[in-house]
C-alpha cells in the first residue's frame, strides 16, 4: 500500500515538468488525481497513462488557474468525482522576460496571473473543502527567484516572492 492510498490530489500544470513528475509520485504513492493544465492533449494522455500504470483514478480537466470561473468549474468537478481533496499542488507557472523599462504590460499581467492569482484562486477554493475535513495540504511551487533575481525576470520574481507571502499567510 502506499503512501498516499485513500488520498485525492490537485496538480496544476500537471502536463509537463515538474507538475508531471509530481503527479507520477503521487500516483505512484497511489494517490487519486485531478489533473490540470491548459492543453488539453497531454493532460488526456497524462491522466490515462496514469490511472493505466499505477492503477488510480487520474481525471484530466483543462482550466487556466488565472480564470475565476475555470477554477470554480475545476473544483466542482473535484467536488463532484472524488468528494475530498487531500493535497493541492499549485504548480502552474509562466515566464516572460524583458528589461523592466520596455517590459509590456499583458506580460507582467500573464505572469502575475498565472503565478500568484492562480495559487491565491486554487488555496481559497481549497480551503473551503480542507477547513471541514480538518486536514489537508497546500503546497506551492516556488522558486529561488522569490529571493536570488536575476535580470529580465521582474514579473516572475515579483511573482514567486508574493507567492512565499501566501504561502506564510495560508500556514497561519
Amino acid at each position: 500500500m502506499g503512501k498516499l492510498q485513500g488520498k485525492v490530489a490537485l496538480v496544476t500544470g500537471a502536463s509537463r515538468g515538474i507538475g508531471r513528475g509530481i503527479a507520477a509520485a503521487f500516483a505512484g504513492e497511489g494517490c487519486d488525481l485531478l489533473l490540470s493544465a491548459r492543453k488539453a492533449e497531454p493532460l488526456e494522455e497524462l491522466a490515462a497513462d496514469l490511472a493505466r500504470s499505477a492503477g488510480v483514478r487520474a481525471i484530466a480537466h483543462v482550466a487556466d488557474v488565472a480564470d475565476e470561473e475555470a477554477v470554480a468549474e475545476l473544483f466542482a468537478t473535484l467536488r463532484a468525482q472524488f468528494g475530498r481533496l487531500d493535497l493541492l499542488v499549485n504548480n502552474a507557472g509562466a515566464f516572460d522576460g524583458a528589461p523592466l523599462d520596455a517590459f509590456p504590460l499583458e506580460a507582467w499581467d500573464r505572469v502575475l496571473s498565472t503565478n500568484l492569482r492562480g495559487p491565491f484562486l486554487c488555496t481559497r477554493a481549497a480551503l473551503q473543502l480542507m477547513k471541514p475535513q480538518r486536514e489537508g495540504r497546500i503546497i506551492n511551487i516556488g522558486s529561488i527567484s522569490a529571493q536570488r533575481v536575476r535580470p529580465h525576470s521582474a514579473a516572475y520574481s515579483a511573482s514567486k516572492h508574493g507567492l512565499w507571502g501566501l504561502s506564510q499567510v495560508t500556514a497561519l
